[in-house]
């Protein structure tokens, strides 16, 4: 799970220095402020999403073009058996064409004519991590370590890759991030903009602390993941919790603290003859307080397929269930109303361009049964995500990371709210764009800065508004 303010209300992709993590988020809205609750996915290291099976394709090239020159190395290949230069080309090429038995196979060979040579250990250790055969992946690894007057960058690469085998073999792992930093916010509250608005045909006008107001807050975000590989093969049991708290610098009814957590098995599909299939079933609860009062409890279930369709692509479906229990508080004196049914579905789709950069889409529906009519509502979204990550323009620290999403949503309420509207029910369109960079110090520790901008057009105009949201912060990551 991850909490931010001001983000996308439809699910939000997320990418951190040390992962990209899918999540399926789901969010309450207080004041300017969204928090996201999210269900991680897919949780993995940069290093193991830059080893999927298909290598990125040299300028964009099609999969004809490089069977095309493949052909050819092969030729060569078959001429000059001992052109270890030729023979890297062409596993090269292979391994970005899927092939990685034909990879292996061909730098196997190789070691015939160039026995214990440090880069062809490397690229053969690299093959068998991206087959999952991480003891053979390790062997070579080894080899390649112990070989003399081993290149730097190879004992680099090679140590990253032994850390995450050991990883890939422990059968129980503890991950976790502490985010703390300040945000501001043109519209904290969530205001409309124009301080005088129609409610029933007859015009009002609101007092300072209703229309938009700009302020700035202190956050700490965190989250903590737990994973127990099971002895019988397949199932693993997964158990989280996260939490976000914030304070107002002027505007202490949005003081806000938040916590979920969940727990539930992972089952890995293979056993059933679904390779590169996992199903998840969690059981979830999760509270808010705002200004020291219980806002929010509530407590679900949520299922999660994932399906890597072939290494480059990958889709998902979520669906999740929760009763949620609202509470009024000083500022909030009817949110009792809200409470209710919550149902939300997503299917998404990811794809990793090159190893480096990624895009993402997700269609989302959510659907809520409030106690009032004017309070319940249906929802549609899309949203579109991407990440980059480049070479430190500064220096020769870890990659930087730059992340961009985007999001629209229509919301349709079940019927009139008789004090704004008693004609007419609440429609309301969202859109929203996040930019995110991470400018890692260390492989744990990153600055992050975010820009995000938010805008709700309705036809309550009390509901109308748009939100400038900046951020800075510090990550660390374990």
């Amino acid at each position: 799970m991850i909490l931010f303010g001001s983000f996308p209300r439809v699910a939000i992709m997320f990418y951190s220095f040390k992962s990209f993590s899918r999540l399926f988020s789901r969010t309450i809205h207080i004041g300017g402020m969204v928090i996201c609750f999210g269900l991680p996915l897919t949780c993995g290291d940069a290093l193991a999403q830059s080893s999927q099976n298909v290598g990125p394709r040299p300028g964009g090239q099609s999969l004809d073009v490089i069977e095309a020159e493949r052909k050819k190395l092969f030729a060569q290949m078959m001429a000059h058996p001992d052109d270890l230069d030729t023979a890297f080309q062409y596993a090269a090429l292979s391994s970005q064409a899927g092939d990685l038995e034909g990879a292996v196979s061909t730098l196997e060979r190789m070691l015939i004519y160039a026995p214990g040579l440090p880069r062809l250990q490397l690229e053969l250790g690299v093959l068998y991590y991206r087959l999952g055969a991480y003891e053979t992946a390790r062997q070579y690894f080894e080899g390649a370590q112990s070989a003399g007057d081993v290149p730097s960058e190879v004992k680099t690469k090679v140590e990253d890759y032994l850390a995450a085998i050991d990883k890939q073999a422990a059968p129980s792992s503890l991950t976790g991030m502490v985010r703390t930093g300040i945000r501001y916010q043109s519209n904290a509250n969530a205001g409309p903009g124009n301080s005088t608005v129609t409610l029933n045909g007859l015009s009002y006008r609101l007092d300072e602390l209703t229309v938009a107001g700009e302020d700035f807050n202190a956050f700490l975000t965190s989250s903590v993941r737990y994973r127990h590989e099971l002895d019988e093969q397949g199932i693993a049991i997964e158990a989280g919790i996260s939490g976000y708290t914030a304070g107002y610098r002027d505007r202490d009814a949005l003081n806000t603290g938040a916590l979920e957590g969940y727990v539930g098995p992972t089952f890995d599909l293979a056993r059933f003859g679904l390779d590169d299939r996992t199903l998840s079933v969690f059981f979830l609860s999760s509270g808010v307080l705002i200004e020291g009062d219980r806002y929010l409890a509530s407590i679900g279930a949520s299922t999660t397929f994932n399906w890597q369709v072939t290494p480059t692509d990958g889709v998902a479906a979520q669906l999740e269930y929760r009763y949620e229990d609202y509470n009024n508080t000083k500022s909030r004196q009817s949110a009792e109303y809200q409470t209710g049914d919550r149902i939300d579905g997503q299917l998404s789709y990811s794809r990793q361009i090159t190893e480096d950069f990624n895009i993402s889409s997700r269609v989302l529906a959510t659907r809520r049964i409030a106690e009032t009519d004017y309070l319940s509502s249906t929802e549609l979204g899309l949203g579109i995500g991407s990440a980059w990550r480049f070479a430190a323009p500064i220096g020769d620290g870890p990659a930087w990371v730059l992340a961009l999403d985007t999001a629209v949503s229509r919301r349709n309420f079940d019927g009139p709210d008789a004090m704004i509207d008693a004609d007419e029910r609440q429609q309301d369109t969202e859109f929203s764009v996040n930019l995110r960079q991470i400018v890692p110090f260390t492989d744990s520790v990153a600055l992050v800065a975010e820009a995000g901008y938010r805008k709700v057009w309705s036809n309550y105009d009390i509901k109308a508004f748009d939100n400038i949201s900046v951020s800075l912060g510090i990550q660390s990551s374990f």
